[in-house]
């Protein structure tokens, strides 16, 4: 028996288990952190203690130096030049912390920004703005829409629907915001509106509302368009807008649009419904009643653009279905303006509208003319500086229509505005080649 507790003796004990590392409490964390961040102010270590204050901010929300911590991050960034994003923060301290004496401080100061970063009197009163194709809706973060500011820009126009790119195993089709309506692909749209306005920079959602490929073919919604070939009617992969189904699912859809808190709507002009399309059985019935007579489209003479040589019957179909469909949607908007009445809404046209009106609406049924009576507050057109002598009488008799102008920074810069109507707005769609929106001072 001794034997064997000598042999157990010799034995070297078992190493003791990894005791594990207890965390700091986050209050200790966090004064160290205060601590570290005053010393690289009175150090003139902005770039530091910025990165300080901002940890705070972000990853303590319940501190309770987090209102002193956000002021420091505000003024740190006022001492380093980046008046923007002091903004920001002085901002959202007086939203989180209305009631706390840094807020005072901060109201101020937003004040004084505001005054020193106002834009020179007699610029363009309309919005300013960068178009964000839908693949980068998920790359618009906070330090792009100070870029974006940097840049005078005050909107940014946010594509927020994704079509179907191919029926056999493509990318789904569907939208960025919170709906029952619609296949939500992700719910983007609301903390992107919410960031922006923080910045003082508008929302504005663009959509197509003729093409909406997520819809199920059973419901029969679809539009038909006549195959010149065939002489067949054939059924459309756009959105038949006779269809009085449709008009209350666009109500729904627009309605919980409208509820993320964007500041405004464009309606996109593709794809349009052109000389082939709108042969729907809504369509012709309503035709039938409305002037008398049915619809032969054999006899319209139906050719592929650019050729305009359509029979009379064609001119006043094409007349008659860009009316009505004008007149839909200025109902939709009607019921969406109950509920959202200071949502500013754009249509956007082709640049045929201004300068070949004739093919303008044979091929995509538009009549510039006769939007200056719908419920939209602005026509969205892609024209160059040039042009203004010939849109410019035009828009001025459009009942106080203002002009939404679409195109590059190369061939339209901001000052070209000037020789618009008062009140003309520019959102620039620029090829975008890199993960920035915005790159070399551009």
């Amino acid at each position: 028996m001794l034997a064997g507790l000598s042999a157990c003796s010799s034995t070297p004990p078992a190493a003791p288990e990894r005791v594990a590392k207890v965390p700091m409490p986050s209050r200790e964390i966090v004064a160290g952190l205060m601590k570290s961040g005053r010393e690289a102010i009175s150090q003139g270590r902005l770039d530091r203690a910025i990165t300080v204050f901002r940890r705070i901010s972000n990853n303590y929300p319940l501190a309770p130096e987090r209102p002193e911590a956000t002021l420091l991050l505000a003024q740190s960034l006022e001492s380093h030049g980046d008046k923007d994003l002091a903004l920001i923060e002085y901002r959202r301290l007086t939203a989180e912390y209305p009631q706390m004496p840094q807020a005072s401080v901060a109201r101020a100061k937003i004040s004084d920004i505001e005054r020193l970063m106002r834009l020179p009197s007699g610029f363009a009163a309309g919005p300013v703005g960068m178009y964000i194709p839908v693949s980068r809706i998920n790359r618009i973060d906070e330090r792009e829409l100070f870029r974006l500011h940097q840049a005078a820009m005050d909107t940014v126009v946010v594509e927020v629907a994704r079509q179907g790119v191919s029926r056999s195993g493509g990318l789904e089709a569907g939208v960025y915001f919170k709906t029952d309506w619609a296949p939500v692909i992700r719910d983007s749209l609301g903390s992107l509106v919410a960031t922006a306005h923080q910045g003082q920079i508008q929302v504005w959602a663009a959509l197509s509302i003729r093409r909406m490929d997520w819809i199920e073919g059973r419901l029969g919604w679809s539009d038909w368009r006549y195959d010149p070939t065939s002489g067949e009617l054939v059924p459309s992969d756009t959105v038949d807008l006779f269809h009085p189904a449709v008009w209350e699912y666009l109500l729904g859809l627009l309605i919980d649009l409208a509820a993320t808190g964007i500041d405004g709507i464009l309606f996109m002009a593709e794809p349009p419904s052109g000389a082939v399309d709108g042969f729907s059985s809504f369509a012709l019935r309503a035709y039938q009643r409305d002037m008398g007579q049915q619809v032969d489209p054999a006899r319209f003479h139906l050719r592929p653009q650019p050729a305009l040589s359509f029979a009379p019957e064609f001119w006043r179909w094409i007349g008659w279905k860009q009316r009505e469909q004008l007149k839909a949607v200025d109902g939709v908007l009607k019921a969406l303006r109950h509920t959202y009445p200071k949502l500013k809404v754009a249509v956007e046209v082709h640049p045929e509208s201004i300068t070949n009106p004739r093919a303008a609406l044979a091929w995509y049924a538009e009549d510039f003319l006769d939007l200056r009576h719908s419920e939209t507050d602005y026509v969205a057109i892609s024209l160059l500086p040039a042009q203004a002598v010939v849109v410019k009488p035009l828009i001025e008799s459009m009942n106080e229509k203002r002009l939404l102008i679409t195109g590059d920074a190369a061939s339209f810069p901001k000052t070209a505005l000037s020789s618009f109507p008062k009140g003309s707005g520019l959102i620039y769609k620029d090829k975008m080649t890199s993960d920035s929106l915005t790159k070399d001072e551009r």
